[in-house]
């Protein structure tokens, strides 16, 4: 089979290898990939800055949306032909890929790969960050930082049908801000404004009526960050998710003393590792909301196989506005 192998991470020696067939171990499944979702951790796998990934050479890639083929002796809950999405750790950006019956799902009718593709890692994290960790309530203010790329989008998308009563959207690039209103915001907080110790928050004040958030979902971390926990309001959650500024925070813990505010942490890896049933119960509540015509995967672009490195350069050139997602197979 055919695959994106990544043989050097020290100078971006990447391309699609011939390699052998993956074989479903007892509690596994084999899919032929139709279509993979882009996520920044692919960008990061490129140059070794994903700590999830094995020694090169490996493969990259978490959602895989296809056909099961085969299927392990221990193996109850699936068969070949099922229309699944298949969550790994890596190994997606292949024509098959190998996955633990645990966390590769069956598609409901009407649920169109491409769409299951672009709802994997990032609306799996999307939605956990919100109900699992940040405890979203009925009515609140949720900011989301980063919120144009993957992730961030999906945040945007879910907010308001898990019931937020407004959605911040914070950008880097404010011309994207028409984008993410389309998808949920209410209102853009412009990330770049000078002083932003202050600014972020009297642009939040300013859309809200001078309500603060009561949850912050932070993807890109150093100065934003710091920012966003100065316009949380009392008892507030803030849940950390990435930091695609490049820049780790530093808690000044006398911000969460004044007002009783939260900080969370957020990794779906952990879940994934774990093979959390809670994983399930996400994937069967997104696709609810899908069907309902209450979210949107928000495909940016397809591409086709051989143009992978294209779909990855959308996010390491900050032109992303939702998802890419590459077609393996018809």
């Amino acid at each position: 089979m055919r695959a994106v192998v990544i043989s050097d991470t020290s100078n971006r020696t990447v391309g699609i290898e011939e390699v052998p067939d993956p074989s479903p171990a007892d509690d596994e499944v084999v899919v032929d990939v139709r279509v993979c979702g882009i996520n920044f951790t692919d960008l990061l796998s490129l140059d070794g800055k994903y700590q999830n990934n094995p020694p090169p050479p490996f493969t990259p890639g978490k959602d895989a949306a296809g056909v099961v083929s085969a299927v392990g002796a221990g193996v109850t809950g699936l068969r070949e032909g099922d229309r699944v999405i298949a969550h790994v750790v890596h190994g997606g950006l292949a024509e098959r890929v190998a996955c633990p019956e645990a966390l590769c799902f069956p598609l409901p009718d009407g649920v169109a790969f491409d769409a299951a593709a672009a709802m994997g890692l990032a609306y799996q994290t999307a939605y956990h960050a919100l109900t699992t960790r940040g405890r979203l309530q009925e009515g609140e203010i949720v900011l989301i930082n980063g919120a144009s790329g993957g992730v961030g989008m999906a945040a945007v998308n879910l907010a308001k049908p898990l019931g937020a009563g407004t959605v911040l959207a914070g950008l880097s690039s404010p011309a994207k801000a028409e984008a993410v209103c389309a998808a949920g915001a209410d209102a853009a907080i412009d990330l770049t404004r000078e002083d932003l110790r202050d600014s972020l928050r009297a642009q939040v004040f300013e859309a809200t009526g001078r309500r603060p958030a009561d949850l912050v979902f932070d993807l890109v971390g150093g100065a934003v960050f710091d920012a966003a926990l100065r316009a949380i309001g009392d008892e507030g959650r803030a849940v950390v998710a990435g930091f695609t500024s490049g820049a780790i925070p530093q808690l000044r813990t006398n911000y969460l003393l004044l007002k009783n505010i939260g900080v969370l942490g957020m990794t779906i890896n952990s879940y994934i590792h774990r093979r959390s049933p809670i994983l399930a119960e996400a994937q069967s509540a997104l696709f609810d909301l899908l069907l309902a015509g209450k979210i949107d995967p928000n495909i940016m672009a397809r591409y086709p196989f051989e143009r992978y490195m294209d779909a990855i350069g959308l996010l390491e050139e900050r032109k992303i506005v939702g998802k890419a997602v590459l077609e393996i197979a018809e």
